[in-house]
């Protein structure tokens, strides 16, 4: 392979030391004169385009299996068990305290038991972007596989040990470890990613999610792993994934632009960046990087209030509206309700449980064709979201006056039109939040974010999310005791909302620097 300019400057700059001389001193033979001129002095960069080899490939998955696979396995991991579970949590008081338990006081214990994976997600969100600057995204992953298997260990053995008290840690741990991955994953999706693809790659966090939350209720089914005796394996499982990236991940690159702006070595993000490209020809991203990360180091880190002010505030705004569109739309009502509708369509237990999966696997489907539309010239991501969104609307309307029907003081073929109505609005519901709300906020607080500004944006982003997903789960029963299937017209007026919002404010970022997404929003 012949060598390029940018190979017989890169072995000609020597490692920086520690002394005075600072990245872009070092730097300053990667990029040309005429193209460092023409970015510093405002030119719009050469719009760059890449295409998925098989080092980003790799990269990807081996980033994921660990991160995201994780996490949306242990989202739906818990709920086929769960009356499993809660049997044996009683039996296990008894055996640890001599004294019975109340039935009031197993369903308290298997509510922190659950709810305690959210609050160890909240810290986990809030720290992810803190140790995505300190370990880097690669690190970080790695790092945050000691607290999967610690967890793993703790759920899978509590039965065995007898001591129902190791699965109550063990939910808190991985709900940290899932934290943490919701920040390090699709930052680091992002930052691998050409920009013609950063969409599509970053929408593989949520793949992931999918993926893993169907496959969870398919291992945690009576025929697998669904029974008294062998529920534990299901949370053993969680050290497989965990296995695959340690054994995976060492061999997939760190992600260029954070060496660049933490390790100072630009020989080591050039040759990151070549493997991912497969080609030696990258000096244009590589300009593009450096000039980032020269205002990075111009910039002083911001902090967690910084991110309120200035120029950071709005972006950060959009950022937190983003992850609240997700996690206030009542895509987890939905499934809460799931398996209740498709019983009162006359469907036996055994045919809800495959109908749960089926619906499982739809999402799947719908969020794969995400992927592909989310950097699909014709679409983009504000597109997705306001379709995603407003179909949910719709659909919650819908499913509010079919379970109304089925509801009401009417004939059986009217009660019988309205409950296979409510199965198709719960489809239609969870294939608009698959189109849109699933992926996009995930990834999006990385696009609109410098590097000096995008670990601490991430963290805050992470744990709103977190946190409005536990307070769905804390609040939407004693709503749906209240309020029945009307429960679902609050998240309509929220819907309507995040609508408007992202209508007005946010904006489109497929294929665009951070540099002109600000730009954008200068505007608007």
């Amino acid at each position: 392979m012949a060598t390029t300019e940018t190979d017989h400057i890169i072995t000609s700059i020597k490692p920086n030391n520690g002394g005075e001389e600072t990245i872009f001193e070092e730097a300053k033979g990667l990029l040309s004169h005429k193209d460092a001129a023409k970015t510093l002095n405002g030119v719009e960069p050469k719009e760059l385009t890449g295409k998925l080899t098989g080092a980003l490939l790799f990269a990807v998955f081996a980033s994921a299996i660990g991160g995201s696979f994780v996490f949306g396995y242990h989202i739906g991991c818990i709920n086929a068990p769960g009356d499993l579970i809660q049997k044996w949590i009683g039996d296990n008081h008894f055996q640890i305290h001599s004294s019975n338990i109340q039935k009031s006081e197993i369903d308290m214990i298997w509510a922190v038991t659950v709810a305690i994976f959210s609050i160890g997600g909240m810290i986990g969100g809030l720290l992810s972007g803190t140790v995505a600057d300190k370990m880097g995204r690669k690190g970080g992953l790695l790092a945050n596989n000691g607290l999967i298997m610690i967890a793993g260990l703790f759920m899978g053995l509590a039965k065995h040990s007898n001591f129902y008290y190791m699965m109550i840690m063990g939910r808190l741990i991985i709900g940290l470890a899932c934290g943490l991955a919701s920040g390090l994953v699709p930052m680091y999706l992002c930052e691998i990613a050409p920009p013609n693809l950063r969409g599509t790659l970053g929408s593989v966090h949520q793949l992931a999610v999918t993926i893993s939350i169907l496959f969870s209720q398919i291992l945690g089914h009576p025929s697998i792993f669904g029974t008294e005796e062998l529920w534990q394996y299901i949370f053993l499982f969680t050290l497989i994934p965990s296995g695959i990236q340690l054994a995976l991940l060492p061999f997939a690159p760190e992600s260029p632009k954070w060496i660049l702006n933490v390790k100072n070595s630009p020989e080591t993000a050039a040759a990151a960046l070549k493997k991912l490209r497969g080609t030696d020809d990258v000096q244009d991203e590589l300009d593009q990087f450096i000039v980032e990360a020269e205002e990075t180091r111009n910039t002083e880190k911001a902090g967690l209030l910084d991110m309120f002010k200035g120029d950071l505030r709005q972006p950060m705004i959009i950022a937190i509206m983003m992850m609240l569109s997700q996690q206030l739309s009542g895509i987890n009502a939905a499934m809460f309700y799931s398996t209740s509708i498709f019983m009162s369509a006359k469907l036996s237990a055994e045919t809800a449980v495959y109908a749960t999966i089926g619906m499982g696997l739809v999402n799947v489907i719908q969020t794969l064709v995400s992927t592909w539309l989310v950097d699909h010239p014709k679409f983009g991501r504000k597109p997705l979201h306001l379709a995603g969104l407003s179909g949910m609307l719709i659909t919650s309307l819908g499913l509010v006056a079919a379970l109304t029907m089925q509801n009401s003081n009417v004939t059986e073929a009217i009660k019988s039109i309205g409950s296979y109505a409510s199965i198709a609005f719960v489809l239609l519901f969870v294939v608009s939040f698959a189109t849109g709300p699933g992926s996009i906020p995930w990834f999006f607080v990385s696009e609109i974010f410098t590097s000096s500004a995008r670990g601490t944006a991430s963290s805050i982003a992470c744990m709103v999310n977190w946190t409005a997903a536990f307070l769905v789960g804390l609040l939407f029963p004693t709503f749906q005791r209240i309020l029945g299937q009307y429960t679902f017209l609050i998240f309509v007026g929220f819907l309507g909302f995040f609508i408007f919002y992202t209508y007005k404010f946010v904006p489109e970022t497929k294929g665009k620097s951070v540099d002109q997404i600000k730009k954008e929003l200068e505007k608007k």
